[in-house]
């Protein structure tokens, strides 16, 4: 009796486990079946929704299912993350993970409400926009070097600005202030806008500014570019140097994108997804339209997502407590 009671189980269980096995297949299988929501945590505007609308567009193509843009401003975009993170790990609500929350945050931040690494399952890299050094008219520095003499010659007499405490732009600018030793004071301002105009007025010394923000007033001649925080020469500025190129050692930085998914999303449509991304990177118009607006496209694999957000934090972290940026 006992042995045909444990049988029983055996059965029962093995049925289960074939018939969940068989579940989650299919549910992969037939993955997307409904729309999918991808949550930009930044306000309309700016470099975040421009990528964001356009891998929508292209994703939704790839993947036959529509993507669409959700827009969540709000606290360096911490509260559209929590939200992901907090979100049902089906594969339809999807965060347009970057820099500032996945990087900054977890030091920027005394209290998070999610954690970077483990709380998602970080799909693929889209790429990166460099910052760019600029100054106005009123500088004489045309290079980085001289621009360097300047500030060491006459210490504590120059400043930056940047669109706030915490940016990519106001870390870049730390960033310079620790590899070459010079003295900056730092003056955020309420978005990239104004501190641009301050820089074009004389009232700030330089800045680093996100490309796509910055090259309207290059182009024009309103302010001149003295180096890229990209590894190599960006198309959009083939005579402008790489801060390495210019004598500034081991000065890779600027802002980037990729998409994320809650933790424990199915493995299947984290491939799927990851899959698309790649597929849309390597579509030539994709990729030449990324270019066009500053966009560096990415060379990490889809895998190497997570462990690059890693080093990322490690190398932010410094940064941002030299700089006196972090929040309680």
């Amino acid at each position: 009796m006992t042995l045909d009671k444990n049988r029983r189980r055996l059965i029962v269980a093995a049925t289960s486990a074939g018939l969940l096995g068989a579940t989650a297949g299919t549910y992969a299988d037939t993955y997307p079946a409904k729309p999918i929501r991808l949550i930009n945590p930044f306000a309309p505007g700016g470099s975040a929704d421009i990528i964001s609308r356009l891998f929508a567009a292209k994703l939704s193509s790839i993947l036959g299912a529509n993507m669409f843009v959700d827009n969540m401003g709000g606290a360096g975009g911490t509260i559209a993350s929590e939200r992901v993170a907090k979100s049902p790990p089906d594969g339809y609500t999807l965060l347009l993970s970057n820099i500032a929350s996945q990087a900054i945050a977890p030091t920027l931040y005394s209290k998070l409400g999610y954690d970077a690494l483990n709380d998602f399952d970080h799909i693929a890299f889209f790429g990166s926009f460099p910052n760019v050094l600029v100054v106005g008219p009123t500088v004489k520095a045309t290079t980085v070097a001289e621009l360097i003499a300047e500030a060491k010659a006459h210490p504590g007499t120059m400043n930056f600005g940047s669109a706030g405490n915490g940016s990519t732009p106001h870390l870049s600018a730390e960033l310079f202030k620790l590899r070459t030793g010079i003295q900056a004071q730092h003056i955020p301002f309420k978005g990239a806008g104004p501190a641009l105009v301050a820089v074009m007025a004389g009232e700030i010394t330089f800045q680093f500014e996100n490309l796509s923000s910055a090259i309207p007033q290059i182009r024009s001649g309103k302010l001149r570019a003295l180096g890229v925080t990209s590894a190599k020469r960006i198309a959009v500025l083939p005579d402008v140097p790489t801060m390495q190129e210019a004598g500034v050692p081991d000065f890779v930085i600027g802002a980037w994108y990729g998409i994320s998914a809650p933790a424990k999303t199915p493995i299947d449509i984290t491939q799927t997804i990851a899959q698309a991304v790649t597929k849309a990177i390597n579509d030539p118009s994709m990729r030449s339209r990324l270019e066009e607006i500053g966009l560096e496209p990415s060379t990490i694999a889809p895998a190497q997502y997570r462990e690059y957000i890693a080093s990322e934090i490690k190398l932010l972290a410094p940064l941002i407590k030299a700089s006196g940026a972090k929040v309680d």
